[in-house]
């Protein structure tokens, strides 16, 4: 018996980082998130917002696949650092950031065209155009490169009101950090970066690591939603209005400018994190002059 006991394996399963109090708090935030931009691109489909870009005759729909496709980069997020690839984890962060500042640029660069216009065909119209038609391979190099995050943020910077966002309440100085941040992580600069693949959850820092993913994604995504409504606020007004329409009835006055709750508690959760003078500006000068509380 004694024999048979001494040679039994026995297997000790090692703590996972999924298990620890640590990443049950990080789950929760990040949760949060998948679900906010779950819930706007369901809100988008419900107000039936038909953005459309005219070409030769054809048009092309802005659709909300990169908002849903973001969705899925922050569960992929979640699950690289469960298992402790933070490396990977901010090579994902970029393209979260690269895909909704994208979606900000294509939603721009269409509602400011006048496809009626013979001369209104700019090198971004034909990127655009490209890029919803699945054509971006056959640009040439110069329209090509207006797909790319420089240039995004060149164009968006020609809108004043988020230009005097990004001075006035600093949040370009931390977006610049992030870049050059994230780029590191992209380009493997240096084996510091491949190490942060391989942490472990006895890891002293581990609760450090987690506030910074959690804090450049969140930080990511309420700049997405500043942009959006300083360029187009009306994507998130609730559906009130129409359901009152709908069920022959006289919708409140100014229903039309009530946003959808879920956005109202992320401009408090999130916006008002990054500076607390922000909510008030949004209020004034979004563009569509939605009712933010």
């Amino acid at each position: 018996m004694q024999n048979q006991i001494s040679n039994m394996s026995f297997k000790i399963e090692e703590k996972k980082i999924i298990s620890t109090e640590e990443f049950k708090i990080f789950s929760e935030d990040m949760d949060y998130l998948i679900n906010f931009f779950k819930s706007l691109a369901e809100l988008i489909l419900l107000n039936e917002r038909m953005i459309s870009f005219f070409s030769d005759n054809e048009h092309y729909q802005l659709n909300t696949d990169l908002i849903e496709s973001s969705t899925q980069t922050i569960k992929s997020i979640k699950y690289c650092c469960s298992i402790g690839g933070f490396s990977d984890a901010n090579t994902l962060i970029r393209k979260l950031r690269d895909d909704l500042i994208q979606y900000i640029y294509v939603l721009n660069i269409i509602n400011s065209r006048n496809p009626f216009l013979n001369d209104s065909i700019t090198l971004d119209d034909q990127a655009v155009n490209a890029w919803l038609t699945n054509s971006v391979a056959d640009l040439e190099k110069p329209v090509k490169k207006k797909l790319e995050f420089q240039n995004y943020m060149k164009v968006l910077k020609e809108n004043k009101s988020l230009k005097q966002v990004l001075i006035e309440y600093r949040l370009e100085k931390y977006w610049d950090t992030l870049r050059t941040r994230l780029n590191d992580y992209i380009h493997n600069n240096g084996m510091f970066y491949s190490h942060q693949n391989l942490l472990k959850v006895n890891n002293k820092n581990l609760k450090i690591h987690l506030n910074i993913i959690e804090h450049r994604t969140s930080y990511i995504s309420s700049f997405f939603m500043v942009t959006l409504l300083l360029i187009d606020s009306s994507m998130i007004s609730s559906t009130d209005y129409v359901d009152y329409l709908d069920c022959d009835m006289d919708p409140p006055e100014n229903s039309q400018y009530f946003i959808a709750s879920f956005v109202q508690d992320f401009i408090d959760r999130k916006i008002n994190k990054i500076h607390p003078e922000l909510k008030q500006y949004l209020q004034d000068n979004n563009i569509n002059s939605m009712k933010i509380e």
